[in-house]
Order: structure tokens, then C-alpha cells, then sequence
């Protein structure tokens, strides 16, 4: 009898790696072309899939799918459907990737799902400088390296204006 076969862990994680290194490297153009062309391989397989299945497997296969919606909503709570909705019209398709470097001011990037940004209430100890939680310490003056000089207050015309703002 043979022996069974053992599951190739390390070379299935070593060929993910590689995939994932040649993923990165793409330009978002060949990113494009590569989206595309999985998509127009997935409506190929769906009209054979179609094409081969009867009119009854085809209804059975709706009315299944229509069934399983009906029972999903049925035991949704008003919280799970409210948190569901807001979770949709949050999660709009931005790519975080990089996207400090392609700032866009329309889109507000705090209502993201996977954005958590929080409050500004950690103190530096060495400016006292207000700071979110995962900041590195020490950067906004290098570790008190940096000082910067105290701003010395407006002309008059200038300094009565700026107060009653």
C-alpha cells in the first residue's frame, strides 16, 4: 500500500510569496489588464456553466438562492442592518495603499472601515506636542533635538482680527 502523500505547505507558501512579489511590482495599467481578463475568463466559465444546466436546474438554482436571501434577512436584527448599511456606505472602493501619497481631499478617508484614527491624547514629554496613539514618540521634535523658537504675537490690526474669529 502506499504511503499517503504529504501537503507541500512550504512550496505552496514560498509560490504565494512569489505571486504576491510579482503582484506588487505590476503598474496599475498591467493591474488593469490583468483585472479585465480574469473577469472576461469568469463570464466564459458562467455561460458554460449556463449553457450546460436545463431550465429547471437553472429556476431550482434561483429559487434556492432566493430562498437562502429571504432567511438571511428574515433573522437580521434592526442593529445588524443598520450596522450593515452604514458598513456599506462607508466602505467605498479606496485603495489605502499608498494613499498618503495620493491625498484626495473628496474623500473622507476617517469614515473608511478599516480606518481608525482615534483621538489626539498622547503628550510628547519633550515639546508637548499632541499626538495620536500610534505615532512614533519623538518624531514631531526629534526627541527634543528641535526647538523651535516661541512666535512672538501680531502687529495690533492684525492681533484684533485674529482674536475675534
Amino acid at each position: 500500500m502506499p504511503r499517503p502523500r504529504r501537503s507541500n505547505l512550504a512550496q505552496r507558501s514560498r509560490n504565494a510569496i512569489r505571486q504576491r512579489n510579482i503582484a506588487s511590482q505590476l503598474s496599475d495599467r498591467e493591474r488593469e489588464i490583468a483585472r479585465e481578463q480574469r473577469r472576461v475568463s469568469m463570464e466564459q466559465r458562467r455561460a458554460l456553466i449556463r449553457a450546460s444546466q436545463t431550465q429547471e436546474q437553472r429556476e431550482a438554482a434561483r429559487e434556492t438562492a432566493r430562498l437562502e436571501t429571504r432567511n438571511r434577512r428574515a433573522y437580521r436584527t434592526d442593529e445588524q442592518r443598520n450596522n450593515l448599511q452604514s458598513e456599506r456606505r462607508n466602505s467605498s472602493s479606496i485603495n489605502l495603499n499608498r494613499a498618503a501619497f495620493l491625498y484626495d481631499c473628496t474623500i473622507d478617508y476617517s469614515l473608511h472601515r478599516l480606518v481608525c484614527i482615534g483621538p489626539m491624547d498622547v503628550v510628547c514629554q519633550h515639546c508637548g506636542a499632541l499626538k495620536f496613539a500610534g505615532e512614533t514618540p519623538g518624531l514631531c521634535c526629534l526627541s527634543g533635538k528641535v526647538k523651535l523658537p516661541l512666535l512672538v504675537p501680531p502687529p495690533e490690526p492684525l492681533y484684533s482680527l485674529l482674536r475675534n474669529i
